[in-house]
């Protein structure tokens, strides 16, 4: 199926085409990084617990340790 759109060139039509095909190459290597990323192995022990100043759900100041970070309990972050 060819997708056009009024009044589009013919020399608009194949830069456009040749585009989408460059913007599908780059979510695909996009998505192995992903997957890469997620196949890593556990990296070093956090010698510190860290903590991390930004705004609490009621708009105020809040601070959060970064153990809290990936805990699923935590929504205000």
């Amino acid at each position: 199926m060819a997708v056009t759109f009024p009044g589009e060139s013919a020399e608009y039509r194949t830069a456009r085409n040749q585009l989408l095909a460059q913007e599908i190459e780059l979510r695909r290597a996009m998505e192995a990084v992903a997957a890469a990323r997620r196949r890593l192995p556990p990296g070093g022990i956090v010698a510190h617990d860290y903590v991390f100043q930004g705004q609490g759900p009621d708009g105020g100041p809040a601070e959060m340790q970064l153990s809290e970070l990936s805990h699923p309990a935590s929504t205000h972050w």
